[in-house]
């Protein structure tokens, strides 16, 4: 006996010891590599700028340095140090590049790098491969546009070829974008153009002038998207379109006092204009006119506040997805209340007589909350469950019952991003069987889930909108324990091992309320098989009986999960992409504790606690309350 006390803890533990742990998910991506044009351009031009005698070190940027432009600051939210390619980053954009030609609009002198080059650079750096994991951004066009509009101001091409040509470099751009996807790249984010005539230096013009620009970029933007769906390329789609469109409605709400002036001013004798490449603060327009004017100069580069909210924008196109993960981990929580609800009741109604009838009634809540870190906003789950049941002894060493519960789970996203709320209706058939020191006992549960009250907030400036949803789903599970008793006395000590399956599907949903930002999420499934293997010990006081439970537990089905979504403004075309799931660690140790006894000949009472440790930035825990009666 002593030798086996000895040798059963070591051969519980050896169970998962190769088991692989997947580490939670704490940043999205691997990395974040941008290509394109002025728009995107971290400082590729300091060297330029520095010969000049000019204060590189805040310039180079094309707005009003030295505030950072988008790409800077979608790399620093998803926890990468920006900075261009020249500069050892990865941030390939420069400004006058074309999508795949030349001569772009580059200062006299300076390299031309198309994006066709930008990605040649890239890849030959990387063996020409592209990372899967990292996120790629495509953001091109707006050359290409100036340079042929400056060709028809010339008489060199016509109206007719002016239009081929621009939307032939959108064709450019989707076929240099599948050039990434070829190499292994997976998530690949495009920007659409906005509407070039809102831009100052067009607005300026006459109202065919302006009309020829918008038609033209909604060509070009209608060129991509398709383009993508017809090749089959799961791109995030950026509606800039749509979005500036909402700017141009209603600037005040989004922050701004001025959507037609420009905040750079002249930087002479370099520039006797405005030129977003020479602006600096302190020889701006007027003081702050970076967070009140959308323009930084005339052609179209934006300022800080333009560009805050183009990174938020693109953000909640990923973050949205991501979040809504969240809706088919829910239910896997509350499943664990509803079940430990069952085995309470499961074991007072095996000290009932054979043939005789127990009822039993249980209340357990539980905390999952995830925590917050780079690209994960993080979550919080406050989960309540009602469980009622009868059990029949039916011999000596069997018992069955049936049982109705109903769970609720309190969600939020952290950040203060939203929420939303589940209910879901639980029906079970269970049985356990004793013989000896073997115990073995299952349960099988399916369920109907209504979620309500969903809610996604996005920051657009100073705007917050909200965007909401309801929608339903199911979760069939079965779960099956087994383990053998060695009696010590009062005391009884052995192993045990359980499987837990659940199955969870939740159906897609449009968000209603968030205008350009508003995502349709498809359907979601939720694979769960959880192996588990430890000691439980108990001991008998009088009719009272505490016990204590402590299992490794491997989460089976762990391969990558994603959410696919897409713009409610582009459905119609039915540009889909894919954002991976919320993923947690797949090890992880469960302790669980209680006591259950009679407080008279006829009810009985049990109470439990459990802890799930091991799971980096993951809090789990519940406890339970049932009461039996027999009859």
């Amino acid at each position: 006996m002593k030798s086996k006390k000895r040798v059963l803890p070591a051969l519980i533990l050896s169970l998962f010891a190769a088991a692989g742990s997947h580490q939670a998910q704490a940043a999205q991506f691997s990395g974040v590599v941008v290509f394109g044009d002025s728009l995107s351009d971290a400082g590729y031009f300091r060297g330029f700028l520095a010969s000049l005698g000019l204060p590189a070190a805040q310039m180079g940027r094309f707005s009003t340095n030295p505030d950072p432009v988008w790409s800077e600051l979608i790399s620093t939210f998803y926890g990468f140090n920006p900075a261009p390619s020249n500069a050892g980053g990865t941030i390939y954009a420069q400004g006058g590049a074309r999508v795949a030609l030349t001569p772009g609009i580059t200062p006299t002198g300076q390299a031309e790098r198309p994006v066709s080059t930008q990605i040649t650079e890239y890849l030959t750096s990387h063996g020409n491969a592209a990372d899967p994991n990292a996120l790629y951004t495509m953001w091109a066009g707006a050359n290409d546009f100036f340079v042929n509009n400056a060709a028809l101001q010339a008489g060199s091409i016509t109206a007719a070829q002016f239009q081929t040509n621009v939307l032939a470099a959108a064709t450019a751009e989707v076929q240099q974008t599948a050039r990434l996807f070829q190499a292994g790249a997976t998530h690949v984010m495009v920007f659409g153009g906005f509407d070039g005539a809102m831009t100052p230096g067009i607005a300026a013009a006459d109202a065919a002038t302006r009309a020829g620009v918008t038609a033209l970029t909604a060509g070009y933007n209608t060129t991509l998207w398709t383009g993508f769906q017809g090749a089959g390329m799961r791109v995030i789609p950026v509606d800039l379109f749509s979005l500036f469109n909402e700017i141009r409605a209603n600037p005040t709400g989004f922050g701004f006092t001025n959507i037609t002036g420009v905040a750079c001013g002249p930087f002479a004798p370099f520039s006797s204009g405005s030129s977003a490449l020479f602006c600096l603060q302190g020889r701006n327009v007027a003081a702050g006119a970076q967070n009140t004017l959308l323009w930084a100069d005339p052609t179209g580069h934006m300022t800080a506040a333009g560009n805050r909210i183009v990174a938020q924008f693109a953000e909640s196109l990923i973050e949205g997805p991501y979040n809504y993960s969240q809706l088919a981990e829910a239910p896997l929580r509350t499943r664990a209340l509803h079940i430990q609800g069952v085995n309470d009741g499961l074991a007072s109604g095996h000290s009932a007589e054979v043939g005789k009838l127990t009822a039993f009634a249980s209340g357990g809540g539980g905390d999952f909350d995830v925590a917050s870190g780079i690209g994960n906003s993080g979550a919080s789950n406050k989960n309540e469950a009602y469980t009622a049941g009868v059990t029949m002894r039916t011999s000596d060493s069997v018992t069955l019952g049936l049982a109705l519960g109903q769970t609720r789970g309190h969600g939020s996203f952290g950040s203060d991003m939203g929420g939303y709320q589940t209910r879901d209706w639980a029906y079970s058939a269970f049985g356990s069987v004793k013989l000896g020191g073997f115990y073995g006992s299952g349960v099988a549960t399916i369920s109907n889930i209504k979620y309500s009250d969903i809610r996604r907030n996005m920051v657009l400036g100073s705007l917050v909108r909200t965007g909401t949803a309801s929608s339903d789903g199911s979760n069939a599970s079965a779960y099956f324990n087994a383990g053998y008793d060695l009696a010590l006395g009062r005391f009884l000590i052995g192993p045990t091992v359980s499987v837990t399956t659940q199955n969870v599907e939740v159906n897609g949903f449009d968000e209603a309320g968030a205008g350009a930002s508003g995502l349709r999420i498809y359907t979601q499934k939720r694979r769960s098989e959880v192996w588990s293997a430890g000691l439980r010990a108990s001991c008998n006081f009088g009719g009272w009986t505490p016990w204590l439970r402590w299992t490794a537990d491997e989460e089976r089905k762990d391969d990558p999960r994603f959410v696919t979504a897409t713009p409610l403004t582009l459905a119609a075309i039915g540009n889909q992409y894919d954002i991976p799931a919320y993923a947690g660690d797949t090890s992880f140790t469960t302790i669980a504790a209680g006591v259950r006894g009679w407080l008279t000949p006829n009810v009985a009472l049990g109470v439990s606690y459990y802890k799930v440790s091991g799971r980096s930035g993951i809090s789990e825990q519940g406890a339970n309350a049932t009461v039996s009666v027999k009859f």
